[in-house]
């Protein structure tokens, strides 16, 4: 685990703006939006990730939802729970790393891993939400299993890098309500 650590602090990342601007994260350089074509097999249903991420061989791919749910920090552990347990019933015993909490600069977030047989390979799938905006962030990172213990890292490093972007009114606003800052987009 360490050298796969030592790996992901070498590795360059790339600042991407994603969500409508109201999210901005670091992924791995070289991760770009697949083609059509790939999105297309990759999610083979109506609905669509709103942003989809992938890294050259298309074998890891990273995707986020900001959805018009609501959601505060005191929610987010009984919401993944809750989209846990909807994945326990679609893929019953695939469940690899329970729910759990961890903390990131941009609030509170949650997350567990499943994993799915594959053809070529068994995958190993990363579900998170975190509040953005008093909205759900809903994403998931899906990579070949046989790389879990690296692709966790760089998942944490992405989580961690994740940036909300308010305006000052947002944000006095936010402030007013719940009490918690958010940091503005002073990047340029």
């Amino acid at each position: 685990m360490e050298r796969a650590e030592e790996d992901i602090k070498k590795a360059k990342w790339q600042e991407i703006s994603c969500l409508d601007d109201e999210v901005l994260l670091k992924l791995p350089e070289g991760w770009k939006r697949p083609e059509d074509e790939v999105i297309a097999k990759k999610f083979p249903y109506n609905s669509k990730p709103q942003e989809i991420f992938a890294d050259l061989q298309e074998r890891k791919i990273i995707t986020f939802n900001l959805l018009d749910k609501q959601l505060v920090e005191e929610q987010v552990y009984s919401a993944i729970k809750e989209i846990q347990r909807l994945i326990n019933r679609l893929y019953p015993e695939s469940i690899r790393k329970e729910a759990g909490l961890f903390k990131v600069d941009a609030g509170m977030s949650g997350r567990f891993t499943f994993i799915t047989g594959g053809m070529e390979y068994d995958t190993a799938h990363y579900m998170f939400i975190l509040p953005i905006n008093e909205r759900m962030m809903f994403g998931s990172y899906h990579f070949p299993l046989e790389e879990i213990a690296e692709e966790e890292a760089v998942l944490l490093d992405i989580l961690r890098s994740i940036c909300v972007i308010s305006s000052t009114e947002d944000e006095a606003e936010n402030y007013e309500r719940t009490g918690i800052h958010r940091q503005r987009n002073t990047r340029t």
